[in-house]
């Protein structure tokens, strides 16, 4: 599956030393991917689905976007899980 930078894609799990952005007292619903690897096992391969946000620094509308998409996240209570990717970090999953 092809997905461009800027876009959303629901995708698999969180590793225990997932990074916490939402809202729930103690429960990790929002990450950062680290690499491919960390992508693929933290979101292809989540047994819940994943919504992916593809993201940079310079991006207006992603600033608007990701706190956004984070709070919608918080509210599925770990139902569905959010991994962010920089896409000026991990280009090649960007592309990808």
């Amino acid at each position: 599956q092809r997905v461009l930078p800027g876009a959303l894609a629901l995708r698999g799990p969180p590793a225990p030393h997932s990074r916490a952005f939402g809202t729930s007292a103690g429960f990790r619903s929002t990450f950062n991917v680290q690499d491919g690897s960390d992508f693929q096992d933290r979101v292809v391969n989540s047994p819940k689905p994943v919504v992916v946000d593809f993201h940079a620094q310079w991006c207006g509308p992603c600033k608007i976007l990701g706190p956004r998409l984070e709070k919608m996240v918080a509210k599925q209570e770990g139902k569905v899980l959010m991994a962010k990717v920089d896409i000026d970090d991990h280009t090649d999953l960007a592309i990808e």
